[in-house]
């Protein structure tokens, strides 16, 4: 064989390999749809009865079942080693091998007839048809493995196999009564031999052999008996067809024309078994004059149509074999293409038709104008027209002349008359290089340029906000040890943010203020702007500025609580409200009273103008202090508003929070399952249900209320984190964070509210608590001075880790385009649009898992470059490359899909080696270096490092508090995988892709008051030039990659793909799509680079053109005439 001779058999080989892998990938994307429940249900309950009673009791009287034994094989060896999901997944994927089996079978069949493109057609045109895909692992039906045997056993025939044809045929009989086509022809074949060429043997090895296959695979389930393996053969063949007695169960025939859908067919069954046994005798017709290969396929396809076609009691998928045997001629005979093409496709939409009668049963709708038009009976019938003639002229074709496996001329490889032209690539794209010091340089200033740049006011918004609510929230569930709200990710990047909370929370005390000279505390207070107000032991009511001097502004005021309106301090005493102003007054001036109309005042709250007051006898709520108060009996322990002042939360000494319309002093609903309590908080978290926080007086535990839902939940104070601590005296909420603070002795523990986390504990030495809102600070007051207390810088502590992976994602996509690419400029490029790329801005700065997912694949990726061109060891940069793909994905799963690029990565550069005749020179990639050290080094690096580093970043969640829901690791991948794939809901931030390149509807992520009065917006809109500049380069590459046979231009189109976004029934906004941005920040100035290069040339002179240097001239892919040569498939 010659060297290009050689080279087109192996490029032959890949390209087979290459369609069926594309089939098998797309019948694995659709089996995890739900399929057809009954059917795949039947299909379980049978491999579960056979795995636990065995054959012998399979068919017990009473047990539904109407297939024979031969699948039940293949069901009882699932059953036996699988169970629940996995079963089910199993059973919907059973055909794809068959599929690929019968591939592989004509593929090989018209390789040596018709050539090997040929037979590379047949395996694409089986691999890819809707028909068996829909039909198999879609639908859950085993069709495929029914007809494995089928076309083995008329392939066995045409070999003169004459045993081998009866013992597949027999096994497909077994499958499915309608499989038994095949055996039908082989008998008469071998009967037509005895009788023309007066040759017994044929007849007596196919007829012994089919006896003796089905007495062998009937004898587990019925035992030795001969007479009642036939018996119970025939009783399950007459049962299954008496179980539908009607014209046509969905199968496009003429009964389905005449007389519709499954109608009674009471007085057709007996024509339609006559024209049965007719079309059967028919399809032996050419058998007379032909015993071949070709023709035997032929009758067996005119049977499995006669079988689809003319009886009553068809169901829909009976003409599938018949799509299997007229394959060979579908793909070497181009008069055979069309009909058989036109057919494949009306019969996946009668499958399709079919499948969405039973609504009850299946999730897949057909769109109302489809149903209106197509499905109407006027479209029934007209698919049922084009049905028929498709399949008479197909059998037309084949019986006049097309009956053959040698191609036609029309499919026939010409020889072009003209050398073919060839593009190699500019000097700028040529393969890069190691990174010197000035790349690393430039690396290292753009990681600095992201860190300034999405590091400015990081700490804005103090609160969480967008999807901050699911991954900020759970680090502090891992940090307090509770049950993690976020489990639909793996949670490495939570971790990593619990981590940044710990050393950058700076939950401490910060600052300390002297003791009042006018005596201890008794009461406190501070406004937002940091007024400090206090009543002493001397019953001196003194107000402060922040940073100020106490001053006293009235004496003999024995107040229990403190409010600050506007410019006065309002102070509660046993009976009277007393309003104090922040000036100095006279000091004969009146202190306004208000008598109470109750005696034994304990709470005090203030909202707007509203004063309400709370005690043992009730509740009395002021409009203004000079209106007449309205008054509730409710006894009050403690109270709190809204900050609307809309309601009032009142404790009962009970333990019961009453909830009070404020308007009406009626009681809305009262909030049980707490107990006895001694303070009580009001939380508004941002996007999350407002909530009731109440210290327990007895232990130290905090009792919360969601006030959406009412359902209750326990937050206890001491922990792991915590430490040891006592009951909670004093509650404080933080109006910025939302965050809440119990004081528990001399211990502060920081809630956060939305899970109720107590993941900080802070030494005090005050009593009462105060918040300083524009400071950030809550004020600790004590008789020993008052502690202040940092609140503002857990946000900027939970975000400033994605900043960090944001500039290694910077760093490592600056050093990826060094290596990749020759051009000096393009790295600098690259660190130009990632720092005006506003989605990967916006990504940075916010506490979810895609920034770090994003760093980690790209960083992966390098090391994978960097490998054909390692500083030390090629095997060390693998392994690292692992590493990081590993932490990937215990980061979010969206890192298995990088994994899966690269695997594709690999077979290509394996198959390219492989095509050019020197396997296991492809580098570090080809899986065929080293004699398979090199399998082995790739296995282990992206596939047991990944999968080691995703299990044990789990390990700490079991065995202790933070598993979700008590599940172990594989239902815990389960319950991930069900919610991803099912998140169908209508979403806010949602948007159809096509309105992403205008940015027609950003995803708005906050919108709120930042500071001084001002409004602050965050949204995810993305760059539209950038987009667009993306979008056209990654086109340009794949072009420039497929012309100049450059496998590192791919390297980018292969990464932009590796974070998969989807645009089908999933929840779906464009920041899905932001992983694929810094993979385009590479691909993007590939285009403009040759400009910015070759500065000495003006590439749109008139002289240029004319040289041949304009754009697509020379200059930018230089185009080398070559003498080709093409030779016949």
């Amino acid at each position: 064989m010659t060297d290009d001779a050689g080279r087109a058999e192996r490029r032959a080989r890949l390209l087979l390999a290459g369609v069926i892998a594309l089939g098998v990938l797309l019948r694995l994307a659709v089996a995890r749809a739900q399929g057809f429940p009954t059917d795949v249900g039947t299909f379980e309950a049978w491999a579960e009865r056979l795995a636990s009673v065995g054959p012998g009791r399979f068919y017990e009287p009473g047990y539904f079942s109407d297939y024979p034994p031969a699948f039940l094989y293949v069901l009882w060896l699932l059953g036996a080693f699988l169970d629940g999901e996995p079963l089910r997944l199993a059973i919907k994927a059973i055909s794809v091998p068959a599929d690929i089996a019968i591939a592989l079978l004509a593929a090989r069949l018209l390789w040596s007839f018709a050539g090997r493109a040929y037979g590379i057609a047949a395996a694409a045109i089986w691999m890819l048809q809707p028909g068996p895909i829909f039909a198999g692992p879609y639908w859950g039906q085993v069709d495929a493995i029914g007809t494995v045997p089928v076309l083995g056993s008329l392939l066995a025939a045409g070999a003169r196999r004459w045993w081998l044809a009866g013992v597949l045929g027999a096994i497909a009989a077994l499958v499915k009564p309608q499989f038994g086509v095949a055996l039908f022809i082989v008998v008469a074949a071998a009967l037509i031999e005895f009788v023309r060429e007066a040759r017994w043997r044929p007849s007596a090895q196919a007829v012994g052999a089919a006896a003796a296959t089905a007495y062998v695979v009937s004898i587990p389930f019925w035992g030795p008996d001969p007479t009642r393996i036939v018996g119970e053969i025939f009783a399950l063949v007459r049962s299954a067809a008496e179980t539908y007695p009607y014209t046509s169960l969905y199968a496009f025939n003429p009964w389905s024309i005449f007389y519709d859908f499954w109608q009674p067919d009471g007085a057709l069954v007996v024509f339609g078994a006559l024209a049965l046994v007719a079309g059967l005798i028919a399809a032996c017709i050419p058998l007379w004059w032909r015993r071949d290969t070709a023709i035997l396929l032929a009758c067996g396809a005119f049977a499995a149509m006669a079988f689809y076609f003319l009886p009553t009691r068809a169901h829909e998928r009976y003409l599938f074999p018949a799509f299997a045997l007229a394959l060979p001629f579908a793909a070497a005979r181009a008069r055979a293409f069309v009909p058989y093409a036109v057919l494949a496709v009306a019969f996946a939409l009668s499958l399709y038709f079919a499948f969405t009668r039973y609504q009850q049963y299946v999730d897949l709708r057909v769109p109302a104008f489809v149903e209106a038009t197509l499905f109407s009976r006027a479209g029934q019938i007209a698919i049922a027209l084009l049905m028929i003639g498709a399949a008479a002229y197909l059998v037309w074709r084949l019986v006049r002349s097309d009956a053959r496996l040698e191609a036609d001329a029309t499919w026939a490889v010409r020889v072009p008359l003209a050398p073919r032209a060839s593009w190699t690539l500019p000097a700028g794209l040529g393969p890069g290089r190691l990174p010197t010091r000035r790349d690393l340089t430039i690396a290292f200033l753009v990681a600095l340029a992201v860190l300034v740049t999405r590091g400015y006011r990081l700490d804005w918004p103090r609160e969480m906000y967008f999807d901050e609510v699911y991954h900020a929230r759970t680090a502090f569930e891992l940090l307090a040890q509770r049950e993690p709200y976020e489990w639909t990710h793996p949670h490495l990047a939570k971790e990593i943010m619990a981590l940044g909370i710990l050393a950058l929370g700076d939950d401490r005390v910060v600052g300390h203020e002297p003791a009042l000279p006018q005596g201890a505390p008794t009461a406190f207070v501070v406004s937002n702007d940091g007024t400090r107000a206090y009543v002493t032991n001397d019953f001196e009511v003194v107000v402060q500025a922040r940073g100020g001097s106490p001053r006293g502004r009235a004496l003999g005021v024995p107040a229990r609580a403190l409010a600050i309106r506007g410019d006065h301090v309002i102070a509660m005493t046993d009976t009277t409200l007393a309003v104090v102003p922040f000036a100095e007054v006279p000091s004969n001036t009146p202190i306004q009273q208000v008598t109470l109309p109750f005696a034994g005042a304990t709470s005090l709250s203030v909202a707007g103008d509203q004063v309400v007051v709370g005690g043992a006898q009730g509740i009395a709520v002021y409009p203004s202090l000079d209106a007449t108060p309205q008054v509730i009996i409710q006894p009050t322990v403690a109270l709190t508003e809204k900050p609307d002042g809309s309601e009032i939360f009142a404790l009962d000494p009970q333990g019961v929070v009453h909830e009070i319309a404020s308007d009406t002093l009626t009681e809305k609903r009262a909030l049980t399952g707490g107990q006895i309590g001694t303070a009580i908080a009001f939380v508004a978290p941002s996007l999350s249900s407002d909530r009731i926080f109440v210290a327990r007086a007895d232990a130290p535990v905090v009792d919360t209320w969601d006030l959406e839902t009412g359902g209750h939940d326990q937050v206890r104070l001491s922990n792991a984190r915590t430490g040891t601590v006592a009951a909670a005296t004093a509650l404080a909420s933080v109006p910025r964070t939302q965050f809440v603070y119990a004081l528990a002795g001399g211990q502060l523990v920081v809630i956060e509210p939305r899970g109720g986390s107590a993941f900080a504990s802070i030494g005090v030495t005050g009593r009462f608590l105060g918040v300083d809102g524009e400071a950030d600070k809550l004020v600790v007051a004590g008789p020993a001075g008052a502690d202040l207390v940092e609140t503002g810088r857990n946000a900027l502590a939970w975000r400033l880790p994605g900043v960090l992976f944001a500039a290694m994602l910077a760093f490592f996509l600056v050093l990826l385009a060094r290596r990749l690419f020759a051009s000096a400029i393009l790295p600098a490029l690259v660190g130009v649009v990632v720092l005006a790329e506003s989605s990967m801005y916006a990504q940075a700065r916010i506490g979810m898992n895609d920034i770090y997912v994003g760093a980690l694949i790209v960083a992966g990726w390098y090391f994978v470059v960097a490998a054909y061109r390692p500083r030390g060891s090629a095997v060390r940069d693998i392994l690292i490359a692992g590493l990081l793909f590993g932490l990937a994905a215990a980061a979010k799963w969206a890192a298995f899909y990088a994994i899966a690029g690269l695997a594709l990565a690999t077979i290509a550069v394996t198959a390219w080696a492989y095509e050019r005749g020197r396997p296991g020179t492809g580098g570090p990639l080809d899986l065929l270096a080293g004699r398979g050290r090199n399998a082995a080094l790739l296995f282990a690096s992206f596939a047991i490092i990944p999968t080691a580093i995703y299990l044990g970043s789990y390990l700490p969640w079991y065995g202790g508090p933070t598993i979700p829901y008590g599940w172990n690791i594989v239902e815990l991948t389960q319950q991930m995988y069900w919610y991803h794939s099912g998140l169908t809901a209508p979403h806010p931030a949602g948007s159809p892709w096509w309105s992403w390149p205008l940015v027609l509807k950003p995803v708005y992520w906050y919108l709120g008051q930042a500071s001084d009065g001002e409004n602050g917006y965050i949204y995810d809109a993305g760059n539209v030039v950038l987009f667009w500049g993306g979008i056209v380069a990654f086109a340009w590459c794949t072009i420039a990659a497929g012309r100049g046979r450059r496998l590192r231009l791919l390297l980018p189109v292969r990464l932009g793909a590796a974070v998969p976004w989807s645009a089908g029934g999933d929840v779906l906004h464009p920041s899905d799509l932001d992983l694929r941005l810094p993979v385009l920040s590479d691909i993007r100035v590939q285009s403009p680079d040759r400009l910015l290069v070759q500065p000495d040339h003006a590439l749109w002179s008139p002289r240029s053109v004319a040289r041949g240097r304009g754009w697509g001239g020379d200059r930018v892919l230089h185009r080398r005439a070559e003498n080709t040569r093409a030779t016949l498939a």
